[in-house]
């Protein structure tokens, strides 16, 4: 099939419907299988969802519907990245240099539509890291206890966590009384407000990511 075009702001639209629809980015489409091996589903990639959307076929579930939340969402978007357009100017940054040419034109080609795909889920990952970043510069830069200290039943805010690189663990990051804790946990919190029902101060670190004082916690049982 030949390329089309495709105004880029429902591009967008539809990237947005996507994501929503999904929950995540996916860069392809897979087929679901159950435990027995047995075809489920297949979840679409975001490009198809969008492109069959834009292009009219008909295929149920293969397609999203717009909302005004999606809308607003697209529009919000492009003024975050406009503003970061700097980047794209001075020419260190190759994906600012690609969005700013994008994002400048009314209509992008259907076979640019993968980079518009991926755009709601590094929008969303941008800003939490900016959201975290102003968190943690209004923290205070001292340690939550001494070595050995045991905690109970503080209120804390989970602000990140990650799959740890070295250790089959996922690394929590939270802010308890202004001040910054991480510990390892088995499975995957929720962002947001906790309870620290116990922690045990493992040690007292400067955080290499963050550059302040980070207390580093472990025995931890939150309850959210």
């Amino acid at each position: 099939m030949n390329p089309v075009k495709i105004e880029t702001k429902y591009a967008l639209e539809l990237a947005c419907a996507s994501q929503r629809q999904n929950n995540a980015y996916l860069k392809s489409t897979q087929p679901v299988y159950s435990d027995e091996g047995s075809y489920l589903h297949t979840n679409y990639s975001n490009k198809t969802l969008i492109l069959n959307t834009a292009l009219g076929v008909d295929i149920e579930k293969v397609r999203v519907t717009v909302t005004e939340e999606d809308t607003a969402l697209a529009e919000e978007i492009i003024k975050y990245f406009r503003r970061l357009i700097f980047h794209a100017v001075i020419g260190d940054n190759n994906f600012y240099t690609d969005l700013n040419i994008v994002l400048n034109k009314s209509e992008i080609s259907s076979n640019e539509i993968g980079f518009i795909a991926c755009l709601p889920s590094v929008y969303a990952r941008e800003k939490l890291q900016s959201e975290l970043k102003k968190a943690i510069r209004n923290l205070d830069d001292q340690a939550l206890g001494d070595k050995d200290t045991i905690f109970f039943n503080l209120e804390c805010e989970i602000i990140n966590f990650k799959k740890s690189n070295n250790f089959d663990a996922i690394n929590v990051e939270a802010i308890i009384n202004n001040r910054l804790v991480s510990w390892f946990a088995k499975t995957e919190p929720k962002l947001g407000p906790a309870i620290l029902l116990k922690g045990k101060v493992k040690e007292v670190r400067n955080s290499f990511k963050w550059k302040i004082t980070e207390t580093r916690l472990n025995y931890v049982k939150i309850a959210q």
